[in-house]
């Protein structure tokens, strides 16, 4: 039963960020925040996966924030001008993290395209 709930669930989050559009939300390429996490070490990852998901590997230094739990007080201590990516398995939940982000003044968030999959598929590690 709990299972069909969250299948419920997750598929109504993907609707819903289908309807908000993608245009409006800045996305990044897994080759291109791989480069950027090279030459800038200010930015800040966050996985808004569950920590199940987060257990089975992450990026390098990923800060934890949980989607179903997410409250903007969890990331108080980072400021509004730092260089955000976010990401979870697809997109779908991360892009609503960063639309939170953005409609609360983060002026610099990013959503990983296509998520934690297409950062493995480019051939880029994840740690446990």
């Amino acid at each position: 039963m709990m299972n069909k709930i969250f299948l419920v669930l997750h598929l109504f989050v993907l609707l819903s960020f289908s309807c908000v559009g993608q245009t409006t939300m800045p996305l990044v390429e897994a080759d291109d925040l791989q480069a950027l996490l090279r030459e800038d070490s200010s930015i800040v990852v966050l996985d808004t996966r569950s920590p199940e998901e987060y257990q089975t590997g992450h990026l390098e230094n990923a800060r934890f924030v949980n989607y179903t739990t997410f409250q903007l007080s969890n990331i108080q201590d980072i400021s509004e001008e730092t260089p955000i990516v976010v990401y979870c398995l697809s997109g779908g939940r991360s892009g609503l993290i960063a639309q939170q982000l953005l409609k609360a003044g983060y002026r610099n968030v990013k959503n990983l395209n296509g998520g934690i999959r297409s950062w493995q598929s480019a051939g880029f590690n994840v740690e446990k």
